[in-house]
């Protein structure tokens, strides 16, 4: 089984045959102390690593200003506080053939070899970087047709990209928008419900009419909304964040629903612990959540520059130890 079949297989919450790895994204400085270089293609990071994914991305603008850190983008400031900044809400055209040159040359040079995931958008996540926590809460209160106009707006520019993706040779959708701190959702579920729950269902109508299986992200705890998310009918769930939701847990209640993806702790085991500990907890997630399939492992994010380098090796060493199924899995059991 390859890296695609085994990403595809675990999406249907079935078993291949071992524990894909996966990841949503890799800080470049770690990228190139893993390479020992700085030029290299994203397949040759993933044959070093032993990755199943490739990311082709498709992000939309984040309306704001921004500054660059070692490679990284930050932003800095939003600029859609009131309607009168709406002007400045320009993407780039979903259909200019160029948007997808990138993509196109990363799977046709992988085609039926990775699992080439488009990461996007759904709209809450740029919604709430553009505006602004403070600027989104007033609008709340004041005018909550700016947060459905922003909103549609990125909806409608994702949903024309999604009608590209199979053109270009994407195998999946995986969805990244935060909704959400370590103890709670950023806004009621009675807002979610009224005002990013339509959006939302377009994106999962296109994704879906485009039959594509889909990763959904959002850090921090998602359970107040988890059953109205689920509504939109995707197929993983990722990061299941460390001391925000329970993944095991969510595996007893959801696991025939859901395929979990993650939850390599970030906040310690990869950034402040000792290699050992990365192997203890790669290992306890694998007896764990991979019994029966329906798991991808990952970091509980994604590797970021401040992750241990030697425990970024420890955690690709321990998924090679003992991630295949069933052999491995039925041993540490034993």
């Amino acid at each position: 089984m390859n890296s695609r079949e085994r990403v595809l297989v675990a999406l249907r919450r079935e078993q291949p045959d071992r524990v894909p790895f996966v990841e949503g994204g890799i800080d470049p400085p770690i990228q190139r102390v893993l390479m020992g270089r700085d030029d290299f293609l994203p397949e040759e990071l993933n044959e070093v690593m032993g990755l199943d994914n490739l990311l082709a991305e498709f992000l939309p603008p984040i309306f704001g200003v921004h500054e660059v850190h070692d490679g990284i983008n930050f932003l800095a400031r939003p600029l859609l506080l009131t309607r009168a900044d709406l002007g400045q809400m320009v993407f780039p055209d979903p259909e200019d053939p160029s948007m997808y040159v990138a993509a196109e040359a990363l799977a046709n040079r992988n085609r039926g070899r990775y699992a080439i995931c488009a990461k996007m958008r759904m709209g809450a996540s740029p919604l709430l970087m553009s505006m602004g926590l403070e600027a989104f809460s007033y609008a709340l209160a004041d005018d909550p047709g700016l947060v459905d106009t922003v909103l549609g707006r990125y909806a409608d520019w994702t949903i024309a990209v999604v009608r590209h993706l199979k053109d270009v040779g994407v195998d999946l959708v995986w969805t990244f928008d935060d909704m959400a701190y370590k103890n709670g959702p950023m806004f009621s579920p009675r807002v979610f419900r009224t005002l990013f729950l339509p959006h939302l269902r377009r994106v999962a109508d296109a994704v879906k009419g485009e039959g594509l299986p889909w990763i959904v992200h959002s850090d921090g705890n998602l359970m107040p909304l988890l059953d109205d998310l689920l509504t939109l009918g995707f197929d993983g769930l990722h990061p299941l964040e460390p001391g925000a939701m329970d993944i095991e847990a969510v595996k007893r209640e959801y696991g025939h629903r859901l395929c979990l993806v993650g939850n390599i702790d970030l906040h310690y085991t990869l950034t402040l612990g000792a290699p050992a500990e990365v192997e203890a907890e790669v290992k306890q997630r694998i007896t764990t959540i991979g019994r029966g399939g329906g798991y991808m492992i990952s970091s509980a994010n994604s590797i970021t520059s401040y992750c241990k380098i030697e425990n970024v090796w420890a955690m690709i060493r321990a998924i090679r130890k003992y991630g295949a199924y069933p052999t491995a899995i039925s041993n540490l059991r034993e």
